[in-house]
């Protein structure tokens, strides 16, 4: 059988290792569903993980293609001490988190692209959502999702509204699904767990080497708008800084995308 499914007993001990909740089911809606609603109910953390996806999201809502048993679509959930400010980094944290996995199973130049999404030589491997919800004045829970194309032929990869790619095409090795899952899993737990925002700097520095449009000639695009200009990275509040003829502009992350500037 070519695709497996995940070997969920293995990635059950490696989730209850860290002490979260394990919660599997073969198809959801949405895996960052199941953890909200997972919570809400039992006031645990817990890590959801499905083999397909019926409304699986990504930004802005859009529709995450999600075959069976061929990729990963996985949700943290976690509870953490984290001011407004600075949450628009957890996704920068995460992505720091997923890349470093992945260059090391796959020995590929994987890169990432403000704020969530995850590229091989500019072509779309995954992304990430993040959904919050307040514990009190200081904490929140968060719901961390993140989907990466494993097993992807090219005809559905042509179907997807934007350049995608899939590890099963970039990987000198055949993918192990559930072997990516739990390093994926223990890299974006310890990398949640440990981030404070007194380090914010550091990983500003970071995400530079990572970034696949670092000093290059973008486009942010609001709705019908284009605002042209060079990236210079983020702020240590998560945000974009746009080099353009007036000067240096900050945008969130909340109703924009970025695409390198058409040569």
């Amino acid at each position: 059988m070519r695709y497996k499914p995940i070997n969920e007993s293995a990635v059950r001990q490696v989730v209850e290792g860290h002490g979260f909740d394990w919660y599997y089911r073969d198809e959801t809606e949405s895996t960052n569903a199941d953890v909200l609603r997972y919570h809400a109910e039992h006031q645990r953390d817990v890590v959801a993980f499905s083999e397909a996806q019926t409304a699986g999201r990504g930004r802005r809502g859009r529709l995450w293609l999600s075959p069976f048993a061929r990729n990963i679509y996985c949700t943290v959930g976690i509870s953490k001490r984290m001011p407004a400010s600075h949450q628009g980094l957890l996704s920068i944290v995460t992505g720091l988190a997923l890349c470093k996995i992945l260059r090391q199973d796959t020995a590929a130049p994987i890169c990432l692209k403000w704020p969530n999404d995850v590229l091989h030589e500019g072509r779309k491997l995954g992304g990430i959502l993040i959904e919050s919800r307040p514990l009190d004045e200081h904490d929140y829970f968060f719901a961390i999702g993140f989907g990466l194309n494993v097993f992807m032929d090219c005809d559905e990869l042509a179907g997807i509204s934007q350049p995608a790619t899939s590890l099963e095409q970039v990987a000198t090795r055949h993918p192990d699904r559930s072997k990516l899952l739990m390093k994926s899993i223990e890299s974006v737990i310890e990398s949640i767990r440990m981030f404070e925002p007194a380090a914010a700097a550091d990983l500003v520095a970071e995400f530079a080497r990572f970034d696949a449009f670092h000093n290059r000639s973008v486009e942010v695009i609001y709705g019908e708008n284009r605002i042209g200009g060079i990236n210079r990275g983020i702020t240590e509040s998560g945000q974009l800084q746009l080099e353009t003829e007036g000067g240096i502009e900050i945008h969130s992350s909340a109703e924009i995308s970025l695409r390198v500037a058409t040569e």
